[in-house]
């Protein structure tokens, strides 16, 4: 249940990193969303989670991993 509270203030707050120059921050949050997409996979497949509450986080976070990716790539 920890890794939803975290997950949820990670992905809240990761599009309101400064960005350097060098995309450092935007890479770490990157990271930091794929990190906690395998946390959520861990817990469905263990049945900590329950589906609608993983596929609810997985949508967030694919949204929140696509933005990131292009900001990258922009």
């Amino acid at each position: 249940m920890n890794k939803l509270i975290i997950a949820g203030m990670v992905a809240s707050g990761l599009l309101g990193y400064n960005i350097k120059e060098d995309g450092t921050k935007v890479e770490q949050a990157l990271e930091n969303v794929q990190y906690i997409k395998s946390w959520v996979h861990e817990d469905l497949n263990s049945g900590v989670m329950d589906t609608i509450y993983a596929e609810y986080y997985l949508n967030s976070l694919n949204e929140t991993e696509d933005l990131l990716i292009e900001e990258l790539t922009n």
